[in-house]
């Protein structure tokens, strides 16, 4: 089996291709139009997109160049009979995002985003304390904000699909999906933004037995976790939506006010993402991912069109 990587992006370098060389009999294939070629363990280099769909004899293509080109490159890719992984957000339009899903479905390829918090034991770890102990959530209180992006970075720039929500709004949607029982009654959401685009966003969501309350930005000393509240407990995670692989996490846990720290060994989310969709495309599970995809692109519209966010 073989993965055709298009883009030589900072997540490629530190999470994906790591990953991957922990997998066995995969290989891979690198593409990138701006980085020169390097040692990284693969078999062939392209500087060319199209050239290396084209050409590379790959099985699954990867996606990780700035958002503006996931569905060009994700739809080529599909033409080209190869299955695929795209970054988050796996398109800027939900007219996009359909397109891809029926093209996979016809063609009977596996299409996933690479959307994989949820793929680290901290998260299992908490719905494994939800289930076990019946909890009813009442609130969930999230927070994601990072510094600035350096100047060269596309998520500053409108043309290239960048900006705070487009970034981080797949976290709230797969948020919604995970621990809301039921859908959405009421949504608001307030952005920032700069004289190019949005730097952060805050969200309010209602259900008929859970809010949500999100606070985002591309503008902020570095912050990342949630809250888990409900009558009887408080579940507390640090890093949450990007944990790490290589060190260990606290989830607290405070039950009548008694507080208990679990510990959570460092363990990979990527690697445990590939080894699932690898697991699907050997099963010809070719519709795995479909619903949550779907799913989570609805929501993401909705707020886009609620306030016209770009």
């Amino acid at each position: 089996m073989k993965m055709l990587i298009l883009g030589y992006s900072d997540l490629v370098k530190r999470k994906v291709i790591p990953a991957i060389k922990k997998l066995k009999n995969i290989k891979f294939d690198i593409a990138s139009v701006s980085k020169n070629q390097i040692n990284t363990g693969h078999e062939r280099w392209y500087k060319n997109y199209s050239t290396a769909i084209e050409k590379s004899d790959a099985d699954v293509v990867y996606i990780s160049l700035v958002n503006s080109k996931h569905y060009r490159y994700a739809i080529e890719s599909l033409n080209r009979n190869k299955n695929i992984i795209v970054d988050k957000p796996i398109c800027l339009k939900f007219n996009e995002t359909k397109n891809l899903i029926n093209t996979a479905k016809k063609k009977k390829l596996l299409i996933a985003e690479a959307l994989v918090f949820a793929y680290h034991q901290q998260f299992k770890l908490i719905q494994s304390i939800i289930k076990k102990n019946n909890i009813r959530l009442n609130n969930v209180i999230m927070q994601f904000c990072i510094p600035k992006p350096k100047k060269n970075n596309f998520k500053l720039y409108k043309k290239f699909g960048g900006g705070c929500f487009n970034d981080m709004s797949p976290y709230a949607a797969a948020m919604i999906r995970f621990f809301f029982k039921y859908k959405p009654l009421t949504f608001s959401h307030v952005a920032k933004n700069t004289s190019q685009i949005n730097e952060s966003f805050n969200l309010a969501i209602s259900s008929k037995d859970t809010n949500f309350f999100g606070i985002f930005s591309h503008n902020s000393e570095y912050k990342n976790n949630v809250n888990f509240l409900s009558k009887s407990h408080i579940i507390t995670a640090e890093r949450f939506s990007a944990p790490p692989s290589d060190i260990n996490l606290i989830v607290n846990v405070r039950n009548k006010n008694k507080l208990k720290k679990i510990l959570v060994r460092k363990n990979d989310m990527f690697l445990s993402f590939f080894k699932e969709y690898f697991v699907k495309l050997k099963e010809k599970q070719m519709l795995f991912y479909h619903k949550r995809i779907i799913q989570d692109s609805i929501f993401i519209n909705k707020l886009r069109i609620k306030r016209k966010l770009i």
